[in-house]
């Protein structure tokens, strides 16, 4: 069933409880006036009257809601006192012309403008409480609106973060690929780029959604870092440390390409040493820890460059998925190494 509008809600409230307020006066009264039930009819066609009169001004106030507060108070205020002088002549007219069964008082001046006070603020109270329920719902409505146009942009934003680390792995890919190809190693050569296919088919024939699956981020990095063993042979060596019960979480997809990515550029290209690449994670009190290690030289022990393009597209696809419940941290093993973790909220499928 479809729900009754706050006007009307609000206008029928305010009508019942005039009406029950007008009644409790007139039983309260020292000197109870006969036939009350005849009384209580044809008050509740007053506020019959009064409800529909609401209604019909409500158009009008709808036309002014976008005015000037002082219009608005100024039409409210006309409105609520014509209102309380017709609703006063028709109160008359409805008990003192209509079948009396009491004795008939005149209608005089001040017994108008006492009625028409005493219903000044009803008809007043209806158009308070009009605007303030249409200043409530334009609030709700800008806000959607805001929300989703923060949504549309946040998404685009994602999309472009995430499609920039596409183009920077396969421009690194394609290098190796030539250099291959000049030193004559046929055999290499085919490997990456029966890697590579892997690889591109993974992100490019599907539209790759924002979070995937751990699993999938696994073995996306798993073809990834075997397109760099064709390049490194034993110079890399490859080590996973995911639980089973983790594969199922979800994590924003290829979010740990640049974190991979830096590893073998600084810590196995800069090594003449073999150098363990672990990827690995872990989960406690709601959270989702992952992890990209090496225990490369980096050069001597200098420290590793910051990632530049990759980590800043790392931080703001953190930032636009999840705000400040995420974390990226980097530091320095000892002797020797790096360390990227990524903290997030942890979510399953």
């Amino acid at each position: 069933m479809r729900r009754p509008s706050n006007y009307l809600l609000a206008n029928l409230g305010l009508w019942v409880l005039t009406y029950g307020i007008v009644t409790a006066r007139a039983l309260s009264s020292d000197y109870p006036m006969p036939h009350q039930g005849d009384m209580a009819l044809r008050r509740l066609g007053m506020a019959a009257a009064g409800f529909l009169a609401c209604l019909a001004i409500k158009p009008v106030l709808a036309a002014l809601s976008q005015r000037p507060v002082w219009t608005r108070t100024a039409v409210s205020v006309a409105f609520s006192a014509a209102g309380g002088v017709a609703y006063a002549w028709l109160n008359y007219v409805v008990f003192y012309s209509v079948a009396p069964r009491w004795p008939v008082e005149p209608l005089t001046l001040m017994s108008t403008l006492w009625m028409a006070s005493s219903f000044f603020w009803t008809f007043l109270a209806w158009c308070v409480v009009f605007f303030a329920i249409r200043a409530e719902e334009e609030l709700r409505e800008n806000s959607i609106r805001l929300v989703s146009a923060q949504a549309l942009a946040a998404d685009a934003q994602n999309r472009m973060l995430r499609y920039q680390i596409n183009p920077h792995f396969l421009f690194n890919t394609l290098n190796a690929l030539s250099s291959l190809i000049l030193a004559k190693e046929t055999e290499r050569a085919e490997r990456v780029v029966l890697s590579l296919s892997s690889f591109l088919r993974y992100t490019l024939e599907k539209d790759v959604p924002d979070k995937a699956p751990l699993s999938e981020e696994i073995d996306a990095q798993r073809q990834y870092l075997l397109i760099e063993q064709a390049r490194f042979e034993d110079r890399l060596v490859i080590h996973e440390n995911v639980p089973d019960e983790l594969r199922g979480a979800l994590v924003p997809s290829l979010i740990l390409q640049p974190l991979v990515e830096n590893a073998v550029k600084y810590g196995v290209a800069r090594s003449s040493d073999p150098v363990t690449v672990e990827i690995s994670a872990e989960a406690s009190v709601a959270r989702l820890k992952l992890s990209v290690s090496d225990d490369g030289k980096n050069g001597g022990g200098a420290e590793p460059p910051r990632l530049g393009v990759g980590l800043q597209n790392v931080r703001r696809r953190l930032e636009v998925l999840y705000g400040k419940t995420a974390k990226l941290r980097c530091e320095r093993l000892s002797p020797h190494g790096f360390l990227a973790t990524i903290e997030i909220p942890l979510e399953t499928a």
